[in-house]
């Protein structure tokens, strides 16, 4: 697997630990290069080996410092011992990064929520809640040893605006920012900081010439991102800030990385609307 090439390292991360859950593939994969191009120590973990060693070897490849661990963020112990062998090198977490998540279960149980059955919604609530809520239970008090400790958690557009037949996915997201501010208000005074990206549309420069070709969904993709498409790059660049010493007056936040697509209704012009109409001055 090859992700995004990441910017040039400055050390901005120098010295610190960072675990990154769901780091084989996707976003996880693309943070966790760009961590260690910055020079942090970063752990991955994902329940495939096979993808979490090539991770691994990508980055030592590059002089970076990775170690990758299996788990399972569905098992409470497993979580547990992930947290316990992450900080075991230094006795200490300096950050814990939430992108775990069963997307091949969203892809596959998803469906209304009268139609969805319990079992999938299960299945997924499992790693959404229950693997974000153990991954912090047992790193917080890792985290707090650190300086500078953060929790990173990675949402989505399902946390503020309503996708189509995506039930059990929206819950675990919007419940991520409930969270995130529980967190940071009992943490915050201890020099913990929690924050959430909710994070847009991100393709690969591939499938974004793919999408923007496409004669329906092209056009209305383009309509409502007011910038551009998002990349893994622009995830990574942000999770950093995140995890660095610059963003230490940031605590609690939900920031929206998706090229403005929610700051938008999408309505039509109202110039448009009203043309051909009465108006005032035609009274």
């Amino acid at each position: 697997m090859q992700t995004q090439p990441a910017d040039a390292g400055t050390g901005r991360l120098h010295g610190k630990s960072v675990l990154v859950t769901g780091s084989t593939k996707g976003f996880g994969a693309a943070m966790a290069e760009r961590f260690a191009a910055e020079g942090a120590s970063v752990v991955l973990t994902g329940r495939s080996e096979t993808q979490g060693r090539q991770i691994e070897q990508q980055i030592t490849d590059k002089g970076g410092q990775a170690r990758f661990i299996q788990a399972d963020v569905t098992d409470e112990g497993s979580v547990r011992e992930l947290i316990a062998a992450a900080a075991a090198p230094t006795g200490r977490l300096d950050s814990l990064v939430n992108n775990a998540m069963a997307m091949d279960q969203v892809g596959s149980s998803e469906r209304p929520i009268a139609d969805m059955d319990t079992d999938g919604f299960g299945r997924i609530i499992q790693v959404g809640i229950y693997g974000l809520f153990w991954a912090c239970k047992y790193a917080i008090p890792q985290l707090l040893k650190s300086p500078g400790g953060s929790i990173v958690n990675i949402s989505s557009l399902a946390a503020v605006a309503g996708i189509a037949s995506l039930p059990a996915y929206s819950v675990c997201k919007g419940a991520m920012g409930a969270l995130t501010r529980q967190m940071a208000t009992d943490y915050g005074p201890q020099g913990l900081r929690v924050n959430t990206m909710i994070c847009g549309l991100v393709l690969g420069d591939a499938l974004a010439g793919d999408v923007a070709a496409h004669p329906v969904a092209g056009p209305r993709i383009a309509q409502a991102q007011l910038t551009r498409y998002g990349n893994l790059n622009d995830i990574a660049a942000m999770a950093t800030y995140l995890i660095s010493d610059e963003s230490g007056f940031v605590n609690g936040a939900e920031l929206r990385i998706d090229g403005g697509w929610t700051s938008t209704a999408q309505f039509p012009r109202l110039s448009e609307m009203v043309s051909g109409a009465d108006t005032p001055s035609s009274r």
